[in-house]
């Protein structure tokens, strides 16, 4: 093997070894960032629908208690 066909080796190892080095950083970037979207913080903030009913409101409940007989409030309550 001639100096000239050594150097043109390489370089083309050394060229691919930046190519992979690119592809490594690439992969640990896409690692970290599905990671955190697996294990990371999740926020439950959603928008109210105001159509929707909710389960903690308390004023809708005692408004519909007074619709009913009152044997019914102390059955369904």
């Amino acid at each position: 093997m001639t100096d000239k066909e050594t150097s043109a080796l390489i370089e083309t190892l050394k060229a691919n070894n930046e190519e992979l080095l690119k592809q490594v950083a690439l992969l640990t970037e896409q690692v970290a960032y599905l990671t955190n979207k697996l294990y990371g913080k999740s926020s439950e903030k959603r928008a109210v629908n105001p159509d929707q009913l909710s389960l903690f409101e308390e004023d809708n409940a005692s408004q519909d208690d007074e619709d009913l007989p009152s044997h019914y409030r102390n059955y369904y309550l």
